[in-house]
C-alpha cells in the first residue's frame, strides 16, 4: 500500500503494526524497534521508511538531524528533548566491533531509561540482534525486523518478529548459537528505497558527510574490565526492570 505524501510502499501487516505503535506513543510510553541484517542490505533505508511513517502520522519532526552515529550525542539529544524520533544508524559505520557493543551496553540502558519517560520513538539499526543484551531485544523492544536479500541478490526483503516470536528467536540463539529467522518470523515482505524518496539530494549529502565524520572519529578500544562491565550492566538492567514494574 502507498502511504504518506512520499508514496512509500509498505506491507499492510507492517502498517498495522506501525499504527499500533503510534497509538502507544499517544499514551504514556515510548517505542523501540530494532532492525538487524548484514551490511549493505538496506537497514538504513528501512529505518528511514519506519521513521518517516511515524513522523508523517504523528507530526513529529524527522530529518537528517534525527539520524545519529555517535551514541553519546544520541543520549544527549534524547535526554534534552521529548517525543522525538531517533534513528540510530550503526549500519552506516560498517559494523562496530563486538567489544564495542560489550563496552557500550550501559549507555544503551541509559538511553532506554530516558526514552520511556520522554516518549521517544527509537529505531536501532544493528548488524546482529545478539550483539545486544537479551533484555533489550526480548523485553524492551516492541519488535525486531530482520532485513535480507533473497538468494543473496534481491534486496529489500524483511522478516518481522513480535515480542513472542523474538523471544523464541533469542532463546534458540542462546541454546544453539543459530539465528533461525525463517522459523520464528511473524510475517515478511518487501520494503522500499526510502532514502531517495524522503530526503532530497542536499539532505542525502548531509547524511553522507555525517557518516564520513563518524567513521573518521570512531576509535575502537578493545581494552576494559570485562567482568566489571558485566556486573555494571546487570545492575543497570535490574534497576530499569524494577522501574518498569513499579510504573
Amino acid at each position: 500500500m502507498e502511504v504518506t505524501d512520499k508514496k512509500l510502499i509498505l506491507e499492510n501487516k507492517l502498517i498495522e503494526k506501525l499504527d499500533l505503535i503510534i497509538k502507544r506513543l499517544q499514551g504514556t510510553d515510548d517505542a523501540v524497534m530494532i532492525i538487524d541484517g548484514d551490511e549493505g542490505i538496506g537497514k538504513t533505508n528501512f529505518g528511514v521508511a519506519l521513521c518517516y511513517y511515524v513522523s508523517f502520522y504523528t507530526k513529529r519532526e524527522y530529518d537528517i538531524h534525527n539520524i545519529f552515529f555517535d551514541l553519546d550525542k544520541l543520549i544527549k539529544f534524547a535526554s534534552e528533548t521529548k517525543e522525538q524520533i531517533i534513528h540510530w544508524d550503526e549500519a552506516a559505520l560498517g559494523g562496530l566491533s563486538i567489544q564495542w557493543w560489550k563496552q557500550n551496553q550501559i549507555k544503551f540502558v541509559q538511553l532506554l531509561m530516558i526514552a520511556r519517560k520522554k516518549k521517544h520513538f527509537i529505531v536501532m539499526c544493528i548488524p546482529k540482534f545478539n550483539r545486544l543484551n537479551e533484555f533489550f531485544v526480548v523485553d524492551r523492544s516492541i519488535a525486531l525486523i530482520h532485513v535480507y536479500a533473497r538468494q543473496n541478490i534481491y534486496k529489500g526483503r524483511f522478516f518481522y518478529f513480535t515480542k513472542q516470536k523474538k523471544e523464541k528467536l533469542f532463546d534458540e540463539w542462546k541454546r544453539k548459537r543459530v539465528r533461525l529467522y525463517i522459523k520464528h518470523r511473524s510475517f515478511g515482505g518487501r520494503f522500499p528505497k526510502a532514502m531517495e524518496k524522503v530526503f532530497d539530494t542536499y539532505q542525502i549529502n548531509q547524511y553522507e558527510r555525517k557518516k564520513d565524520k563518524a567513521i573518521l572519529d570512531l576509535v575502537k578500544d578493545d581494552k576494559g574490565d570485562v567482568k566489571q562491565e558485566k556486573e555494571d550492566l546487570e545492575k543497570a538492567i535490574s534497576s530499569l526492570s524494577q522501574k518498569q514494574k513499579d510504573k
